[in-house]
C-alpha cells in the first residue's frame, strides 16, 4: 500500500466533512488516524503516509474555507 492509497481518501473525506459541519472546533488528526488503524490495520504505516494524511486534511480544510461565503 503506497502513501496515496485510495483507502485513505475514503476514510478521510467523510470523517473530515462530518467533523467540520457538526461544529467541531479542533481535530486531533493523530488520534483519528490511530482510531482508523485500530479498525483497518495497516492503513497508515509509514511517515510518508502520515504526512500525506496531514496534507490531505489541510488541503480539504482550505478548500472548504475558501468555498464559504464571506
Amino acid at each position: 500500500m503506497g502513501f496515496t492509497d485510495p483507502g485513505l481518501y475514503i476514510v478521510l473525506s467523510p470523517w473530515l466533512l462530518n467533523a467540520m459541519f457538526t461544529g467541531v472546533k479542533e481535530i486531533d488528526i493523530a488520534a483519528s488516524l490511530e482510531h482508523v488503524r485500530d479498525q483497518r490495520p495497516g492503513m497508515v504505516r509509514t511517515k510518508d503516509q502520515f504526512e500525506f494524511a496531514l496534507t490531505a486534511v489541510a488541503e480539504e480544510v482550505n478548500a472548504i474555507l475558501k468555498a464559504l461565503p464571506q
